[in-house]
């Protein structure tokens, strides 16, 4: 019984991520097949989305990193 509700509880917490992942690639899946859109595009826009992640990600590590190193002068 314990290992049911192990597996049930693993289960809804990968539940929401995954139907979010799965819901995307419908998304662009459709795009390309209904309005044609190449999958170069597709993949240029993946690409931009991939850096611009990857820079707010960065910005946030380093404000992170600049308030702990403040606050730890402080002391």
């Amino acid at each position: 019984m314990n290992l049911f509700a192990d597996y049930l509880a693993k289960f809804k917490r990968y539940r929401t991520p995954v139907l979010a992942v799965l819901a995307t690639v419908m998304l662009v899946c459709s795009a390309v097949w209904s309005f044609d859109v190449p999958w170069s595009e597709i993949i240029g826009y993946l690409i931009a989305c991939l850096l611009g992640v990857t820079v707010i990600v960065i910005s946030a590590a380093l404000v992170v990193f600049l308030f702990k190193w403040v606050q730890g002068r402080g002391r």
